[in-house]
């Protein structure tokens, strides 16, 4: 008997990817490639120094970046700030999807 392989991946939220790989990458890797659909780290950071967010969607997309490389700080290894940071990502990611479908 021969089974097609679970996609899991596939069944996770957003959050859930996300966190997911945040756990397969190793802690130096700076090169950390977004799943399609969300905005570069490099990029992101190019378009906060090049000018001001025009967008709420844009202004979450920052924070979100700042809190995902502030997580990877010696400073955030708290659990308890690590729960603080997916639960602002979540909310967020949660508001985003709806100021989409608007």
């Amino acid at each position: 008997m021969k089974d097609d392989p679970i996609d899991l991946d596939g069944r996770r939220t957003a959050t859930g990817r996300h966190e997911t790989e945040m756990r397969r990458r190793p802690a130096n890797d700076l090169s950390f490639t977004a799943p399609s659909g969300e905005p570069q780290p490099e990029n992101l950071e190019g378009q906060m120094l090049a000018e001001p967010a025009r967008k709420w969607i844009d202004v979450m997309e920052e924070w979100r970046f700042l809190l995902e490389r502030y997580s990877e700080t010696p400073e955030a290894n708290d659990e308890r700030i690590q729960k603080l940071i997916r639960r602002a990502i979540g909310d967020m990611e949660r508001l985003r999807r709806r100021e989409e479908r608007k």
